[in-house]
């Protein structure tokens, strides 16, 4: 660190970095450069250090608490238009990259589950579940959708004053029946929103959608979660057992592992998604009825499902199928235990709800229930906040712990805790 040794150069650095620090604290040059260090990398240097939260910062590192500070810095307005919305923009696909993302229903609500609003608190935990539309209150008082924010609304909204309504809609105007909710990512309110929704259900059989719920949740790729000991009527309808793939992969990964014993095998969560989400011309839209013409299911190719589903292999030419499948179940039924228990991928999340349920927002709150989620998130800021750092399993572990509400001690649920906790960290010094 920069500022060590002679008191009159760390001072000369702050100034020459071209800050402006309160007086009452200008005789404490070390205690104002942690102070400075913490409020650049939690807000991105936004917040002012003519800010009365700053001089709250300094006077808490002066008094030896480093934690105080980086808590006072998550609290700020700067930290929920710079840190927050990053993540959250970050979440509407697996590569976590932010570039060409725009703001949306999605990212708005996981902003609000990172900071809180005036009437809800912060919840890691209802990420993927909770059935809430949460609108930004701009500098004005008009409450609007956060894709119609124009650029100097983004630059001077404040995220902690956002308006919670209960339930969700798709692109028509649908309400979309509590069941099939996951939280941010069945939230998109217009065509091309770049919203985690556009993704999953864009085109395709809405295999990334599940893959991108697990893969984002819990930082495990495909392959991490794989597994062989699998049935073939555990594999979606479309996908060929005759393939010389199927069951033994030559020089790749055999399809069963990943579409029987994965992230897309109909028992893991696909049965939640197939057949009742899509993206038309209007955007993202719930099928409560599906046929057999709209369930990705069956194929990404509309015209071919019905002959997917009769999957008659004796025809010329011979259908793209698995004729043991018996499809996805339309109660939308889920069970976690089938391979995952066995293969130790359960263990490995650090599983700690029921294994069973029905419909997408169960398997959601199931989810959130995982160790593995406040690990991952911790692993997230750390690599955001301090890529240099250093920290061990267990200090991830402890730090995790304490934001996840289902530990013992209960954590607090709040991303703001990882935040302030990976900054005031050793790890992180």
């Amino acid at each position: 660190m920069l500022f060590v040794g002679n008191k009159r150069l760390r001072w000369a650095l702050i100034l020459w970095m071209g800050f402006s620090v309160p007086q009452s604290h200008a005789f404490d040059a070390a205690s104002t450069a942690t102070a400075l260090r913490l409020r650049n990398s939690i807000t991105g240097g936004l917040l002012p250090v003519t800010d009365p939260a700053f001089s709250t910062m300094v006077a808490q590192v002066a008094a030896g608490n480093i934690l105080g500070a980086a808590t006072t810095a998550t609290k700020t307005k700067e930290f929920a238009s710079y840190f927050a919305r990053r993540f959250a923009l970050q979440m509407q696909s697996p590569a976590l990259d932010s570039t060409g993302i725009q703001d949306s229903d999605a990212s708005a609500f996981l902003i609000a589950h990172f900071i809180g609003t005036p009437d809800t608190n912060p919840r890691i935990s209802t990420i993927w579940a909770e059935s809430a539309t949460y609108k930004v209150t701009l500098p004005g008082g008009d409450v609007v959708h956060a894709a119609d924010m124009s650029d100097d609304d983004i630059a001077n909204v404040d995220w902690r004053q956002m308006v919670r309504s209960g339930g969700q809609q798709d692109a028509n105007g649908v309400f979309l029946p509590v069941n099939v909710v996951g939280g941010y990512t069945t939230l998109s309110d217009r065509a091309n929103d770049s919203s985690f929704a556009i993704y999953g259900a864009t085109a395709g059989t809405n295999l990334r959608f599940i893959e991108g719920i697990w893969e984002i949740a819990t930082g495990l790729s495909l392959t991490d979660v794989s597994s062989v000991v699998a049935s073939p009527r555990q594999v979606p309808r479309f996908v060929p057992e005759y393939d010389p793939n199927f069951f033994q992969g030559q020089g790749q990964a055999a399809c069963i592992s990943c579409h029987g014993g994965g992230m897309s095998s109909l028992n893991h969560g696909y049965a939640t998604v197939a057949n009742v989400f899509d993206v038309t011309g209007d955007g993202f839209v719930y099928i409560p009825n599906p046929t057999v013409g709209t369930m990705k299911s069956l194929g990404s190719t509309a015209n071919q499902r019905s002959r997917v589903q009769a999957c008659n292999l004796s025809r010329t030419p011979m259908p793209v199928c698995n004729p043991e499948s018996p499809d996805v179940d339309p109660q939308q039924t889920w069970d976690v235990s089938q391979v995952w228990q066995q293969s130790g991928t359960l263990h490995a999340m650090g599983w700690m709800a029921p294994m069973q349920g029905q419909g997408l927002q169960t398997l959601g709150f199931a989810i959130g229930q995982s160790w593995i989620v406040y690990q991952y998130l911790t692993s997230r800021v750390i690599a955001e906040l301090c890529p240099l750092g250093t920290f061990s399993t267990t200090e991830i572990n402890r730090i995790a712990g304490t934001a996840n509400p289902w530990a013992d001690p209960a954590g607090s649920d709040d991303f703001r805790t990882i935040v302030a906790q990976v900054a005031a960290s050793a790890g992180c010094q």
